[in-house]
């Protein structure tokens, strides 16, 4: 799916009118967001969000809209750290969300076409919903993938990276995940049977969107991995 800049605006005053309404409704207890984040004013759709198209585009704005599908560098996520700059990003109007918890996340090291279009479609075809990041290492990866699960804010992590074994092997020295490098769906099955895997870990390379997205797809269906299955 192309983002044009004329369908980014709809979504995100559809998704920003909504939260206003919540907001309202949820005043007597708190929840109402903040009046920075339903004035953000700009909105990036571009794929990739570099450090430097953030300093060209935010111009002193603290709050930046980015569109669903759009990926932040590391180095664009220490620019927001640094001038202390919220990201909005709204989720697809008009699409039902059966999971509207906790979100599956991936990281991406090794970046493909095919990669960027399986994650495009999976959240429409799972109804769940998925956070992406890039990544500028192996240890980066297995170290954002450790920190995510140990802090419970991901349903569980998909890993794209030509060393998925070793991304693997990284991730589990945390006594807390359990990360298995799958070849394919069938592999993913026969995993299943004898753990039950927050990280899979996948070399991307050669392989085709129906590929991984059917392999993203059996991650998900088999639900929130927990403990002892």
């Amino acid at each position: 799916m192309q983002f044009t800049e004329e369908l980014v605006n709809q979504v995100v005053a559809n998704v920003l009118s909504a939260l206003s309404r919540q907001g309202k409704a949820g005043q007597a207890t708190g929840s109402a967001p903040s009046a920075a984040t339903l004035n953000a004013s700009v909105i990036l759709s571009e794929k990739v969000i570099t450090a430097d198209l953030l300093a060209e585009k935010t111009k002193g704005q603290s709050v930046v809209g980015i569109a669903a599908g759009s990926i932040l560098t590391p180095a664009a996520k220490d620019y927001l750290r640094e001038f202390k700059v919220s990201v909005h990003r709204p989720t697809a109007v008009g699409v039902p969300r059966a999971n509207q918890g906790t979100p599956w996340r991936a990281i991406v090291l090794s970046n493909s076409a095919a990669v960027e279009n399986a994650l495009k479609t999976i959240e429409q075809q799972t109804n769940s919903r998925w956070s992406q990041e890039l990544s500028a290492s192996l240890e980066e990866a297995a170290s954002n993938a450790i920190s995510s699960l140990c802090r419970a804010d991901a349903a569980g992590v998909v890993l794209f990276a030509s060393a998925a074994e070793k991304a693997a092997c990284l991730a589990n020295r945390n006594q807390k995940v359990r990360a298995a490098a799958i070849q394919d769906v069938n592999h993913l099955r026969t995993v299943f049977t004898h753990m039950s895997p927050n990280l899979i870990c996948v070399n991307p390379d050669k392989k085709s969107f129906i590929e991984l997205r059917n392999l993203i797809k059996t991650f998900v269906s088999a639900g929130v991995p927990t403990e002892g299955k």
